[in-house]
């Protein structure tokens, strides 16, 4: 089955846009397909720089489904306007395996270290984190090798402030958008803070659902 069968319908997703001078814009916006391989994808206003994207490079498009991570590699087809553009699917392929927990994208203050150093040296994570109640993903600029134990330091900041300690262990590293990702599956954590994450994620699905309205608010019929 193709990928593009789910977005027969409006789907949430995360856009990595190539911009000129080798830059990039990740924004989120809604998809759907018109006639494949072609689909659409449409911004908030004043989100999308249109003067600034390089059409010669390559977009990624990635969503969840049922647990499981979508990615599709897509040209950029057409600029339908200030805040939709027409893309064209090149490949599609899955990141990581079929997982337990919704996943979300969100900007966290994430800190780790690797137990088993000598001396550990805690690292903040700069970006925003893929995170769900059974793992974490995200950037990092260094090599660590599977099974890796890692500490880490979640602070959440909704639906209540908590601060999650844990322990998660590298099951693999992945390349999204260009950028070489961590991805970590909780190890040892203590059933609060989990469902402090899970809470977490699904008050961040409600907002994607109340983002994907907002923006079909203003498209046209």
């Amino acid at each position: 089955m193709s990928v593009l069968n789910h977005l027969k319908d409006y789907r949430v997703v995360k856009v990595s846009l190539p911009l000129l001078e080798n830059r990039q814009q990740s924004l989120d916006a809604v998809a759907k397909v018109t006639t494949e391989p072609v689909f659409e994808v449409t911004f908030l206003p004043d989100q999308l720089k249109t003067d600034e994207l390089n059409r010669e490079e390559f977009c990624q498009v990635t969503f969840d489904v049922a647990g499981e991570n979508k990615s599709i590699k897509a040209k950029i087809s057409e600029v339908a306007g200030e805040a939709k553009l027409l893309l064209e699917m090149v490949d599609s392929f899955d990141h990581i395996q079929k997982r337990e927990y919704f996943r979300v994208d969100a900007d966290l203050s994430v800190s780790y270290w690797v137990i088993d150093d000598e001396n550990p040296s805690a690292k903040s994570v700069k970006t925003s984190v893929n995170i769900s109640g059974g793992g974490l993903r995200f950037p990092v600029a260094e090599t660590i090798k599977e099974g890796t134990r890692m500490g880490l330091e979640i602070v959440i900041d909704s639906p209540e402030p908590t601060v999650v300690e844990c322990i998660g262990e590298v099951v693999g590293t992945y390349d999204v958008g260009g950028v070489k990702q961590l991805a970590l599956s909780f190890a040892d954590i203590e059933d609060e803070h989990q469902d402090a994450i899970v809470a977490y994620c699904l008050a961040a699905q409600r907002k994607q659902l109340r983002l994907k309205v907002k923006v079909l608010g203003g498209v046209d019929a």
